[in-house]
């Protein structure tokens, strides 16, 4: 956000002039999914990408008053009482550092050194960018079920010939197994995320369309990521449970009562 920018409350929409690249962005009222205050921040999700408020020119007071106008706003509405209450609903899990994502790395990393090749380099590019993504918000454990599982499918369907075969897959698998987790996650859970989550996911779709384009153009892994993400899925409802978005039920559709 531009420290230049400035916020005003139109009839129907947020009006955010100077907004980063953009340079004006109309944000509707009925488009608002999600409010999220972070630190010095305030989260405002809507549509294909979130309007992210903060910086100098944003005062604690000010984002206050934002938050609060925006919420009055988005109240007016003939379903503003559901709507704030699906806003509401979105809790935040807890954020974790993603040591696994950080050790795989640094393998990683040793093992090109020895095996330098364009493949192997962008095979491993991908794990760590899912890993990061996934890690941070699920935890390194649900990471390493679902990793491994979908690990073990891909050395059935593809057994490896040697280390540097079975380095090879397990680059491709690990992934699978946590996009696997991000889809159940994006799709049957989108009701409880919070804003920034459900931003890096989006992100992430983008990530894992283009990793399934290029596995399908290599002709290799095609079959492994395909099981390796079912198997992530799959597991998902196990592997999620406790975490919190998945202990909220049906997130926002029950009316509220009118007295």
């Amino acid at each position: 956000m531009s420290p230049a920018a400035e916020v005003v409350f139109a009839a129907d929409a947020l009006v955010i002039e100077g907004a980063s690249w953009l340079g004006r962005r109309r944000v509707r009222y009925r488009d608002v999914y999600g409010i999220e205050r972070v630190g010095a921040r305030l989260w405002i999700g809507a549509r294909w990408a979130p309007a992210v408020l903060g910086g100098e020119t944003f005062s604690a007071l000010r984002l206050d008053a934002i938050e609060g106008e925006l919420r009055e706003r988005i109240g007016a509405l003939s379903d503003g009482a559901e709507r704030l209450a699906r806003i509401d609903a979105r809790g935040a899990p807890p954020v974790h550092v993603p040591w696994l994502t950080l050790g795989l790395a640094t393998a990683f990393a040793l093992l090109f050194a020895r095996r330098a090749t364009a493949g192997l380099l962008a095979d491993g590019l991908w794990l760590v960018a899912f890993g990061l993504l996934a890690e941070r918000w699920l935890g390194p454990m649900r990471l390493v079920a679902s990793g491994g599982a979908a690990l073990a499918v891909g050395l059935v369907t593809e057994p490896p010939a040697a280390l540097g075969a079975l380095a090879a897959i397990a680059t491709r698998a690990l992934p699978a197994g946590w996009i696997g987790l991000l889809v159940f996650v994006r799709v049957l859970r989108e009701r409880a995320l919070p804003v920034r989550l459900r931003s890096a996911l989006d992100a992430g779709a983008w990530l894992a369309f283009a990793l399934e384009v290029r596995w399908l153009a290599s002709g290799t892994g095609a079959l492994g990521l395909g099981l390796g993400t079912l198997t992530g899925f799959a597991l998902a409802p196990v592997l999620l449970r406790g975490w919190p978005p998945m202990s909220l039920r049906r997130v926002g559709e029950a009316r509220p009562r009118v007295p």
